[in-house]
């Protein structure tokens, strides 16, 4: 595969409703960029993790920043995969308001130079903090029900960043019980941390006792829109 340097893999593009987090419910250009560091257990993007997990176009900044330009919409999602593998603080156009769905393990304005699992390197230098401070970025943090661990030095940056918010994905309430655990581990404040609930139908967002749990915890519940509207069909 081609050095990177200045190539951004995508899986997919789409126009839809931003479906969760602080900004639900904005019609929103959706970027959706390939290659992911980690390997959840209840992904539903699994397509985008390796080289042969599912379909890629390379693009340049510049034709990122076509793409973006063509399109009505002021909103800018850029998800994954994992979007900080790439330089997104080359892809801004004036008049767009830029948000960014990471898993918060890697720290934006650091370098980078990483072999993900499949062996597919990615170097990139440190985003312009001027630049990304102006972007809305939800850092989703990977639970153990996901299987993955916690990385304590990402973690304590995004803690202290102001331009940024948390999301969980939880299935009970020992999910929110290791929430808890780490905001206070972290110092977060509660009012910005938004809880989901995994799954990929319409039933598994409806557990009303569980949001009654969220809600009495102090803690914002993130409706999952495009999974109650429509599923885990791909382009929403």
């Amino acid at each position: 595969m081609e050095e990177n340097k200045d190539i951004y893999y995508l899986s997919e593009h789409f126009v839809s409703l931003q479906g969760e987090g602080n900004c639900a419910g904005l019609n929103s250009l959706f970027l959706r960029f390939h290659f992911c560091n980690l390997t959840c257990t209840w992904c539903d993007t699994k397509f985008t993790w390796f080289a042969d997990s599912g379909k890629f176009q390379p693009y340049s900044s510049e034709e990122l920043k076509t793409l973006i330009s063509a399109h009505n919409t002021e909103q800018i999602i850029l998800t994954g995969g994992e979007p900080t593998l790439y330089r997104l603080d080359n892809l801004v156009v004036p008049e767009k308001e830029y948000h960014v769905e990471s898993n918060g393990v890697f720290i934006p304005t650091a370098p980078l130079a990483i072999t993900i699992a499949d062996g597919t390197v990615f170097m990139r230098e440190g985003m312009e903090e001027s630049v990304i401070r102006h972007f809305n970025w939800v850092i989703s943090p990977k639970l153990s029900n996901a299987r993955q661990q916690i990385n304590e030095q990402s973690i304590s940056f995004w803690a202290k960043q102001d331009y940024c918010v948390f999301k969980f994905i939880i299935r009970n309430e020992s999910d929110l019980d290791e929430i808890e655990s780490i905001l206070k581990r972290f110092n977060i404040a509660g009012n910005k941390v938004y809880i989901g609930l995994e799954g990929q139908s319409l039933e598994s967002q409806l557990k009303p006792a569980l949001v009654d749990e969220i809600i009495k915890r102090g803690l914002n519940f993130s409706p999952r829109l495009h999974v109650m509207l429509w599923g885990a069909r791909r382009g929403k």
